[in-house]
């Protein structure tokens, strides 16, 4: 099977022929849920990159949605994959709002807890990235935490610079961030992403934009996975599939 269309939402045309299919899981601390992915590739005596994937807005874009979206990247280069189900990424009616960015941010947080204890997880490579509205915990949550995400990629994303402004460290300014969207986006996605960017980059940080051409609000993930892996800790794994982009 080469695609799936979701009922109601966002189509996800990526391979969905892994050898091995996800798990729902729950997060003891929290009880929150959250779908992990876990290659075949995996050993106990090999670090294994994270990616941490946040959902958009329910039920146009759901945890197992993202999960369909990154799950054949993830077997191609080994990583372990998470797709939490979260509260605070309603970007129709939603904002991002802080009470339930900091909860979502504590199932996150529990969850990375979690994983290094059941698997050997490479540290030193660990994406936060998400979709859509999953955009508000990618800001708040990546940005807040230096010391475990590697890199921040938000993928056509919403942002509200009140969920971010004085919420993150200084030492934030030194995390490797993308933005894209796409050329025939919703508006608001454009314009929240332009506004992303020129927040992120007037606060110093340094962060890589792209559009992809000809497409509208779809999932992308391999440019995440190329700005990612240009930004490896160490020998990355195999080359992605390229993507066209337009900066």
């Amino acid at each position: 099977m080469t695609g799936l269309l979701f009922l109601g939402g966002c189509a996800v045309h990526q391979p969905q022929n892994t050898r091995t299919q996800p798990k729902l899981m729950v997060e003891p601390t929290t009880g929150g849920l959250y779908y992990l992915f876990v290659p075949d590739t995996y050993r106990r005596d090999r670090p294994a990159p994270v990616i941490v994937s946040c959902h958009g807005t329910d039920p146009f874009d759901v945890a197992a949605y993202q999960v369909g979206e990154w799950k054949w990247l993830a077997e191609q280069h080994g990583c372990i994959l998470v797709c939490p189900k979260l509260k605070s990424t309603d970007g129709i009616f939603g904002a991002g709002g802080i009470l339930q960015l900091l909860r979502d941010e504590r199932l996150i947080m529990s969850i990375i807890g979690q994983l290094h204890y059941l698997y050997n997880v490479d540290r030193r490579n660990i994406l936060m990235t998400g979709f859509s509205g999953g955009g508000f915990p990618v800001y708040f949550v990546g940005l807040r935490h230096p010391d475990v995400f590697s890199a921040v990629v938000a993928r056509n994303c919403n942002f509200n610079r009140k969920a971010v402004e004085g919420w993150y460290p200084a030492e934030a300014v030194g995390t490797p961030v993308m933005v894209y969207y796409a050329q025939n986006d919703p508006g608001a996605i454009r314009g929240q992403s332009e506004d992303g960017i020129a927040y992120l980059r007037g606060a110093g940080f340094k962060v890589e934009t792209g559009v992809v051409p000809g497409s509208g609000h779809e999932r992308h993930p391999e440019v995440a996975m190329r700005f990612w892996l240009r930004h490896w800790n160490g020998r990355p794994p195999r080359l992605p599939l390229m993507s066209p982009m337009r900066k």
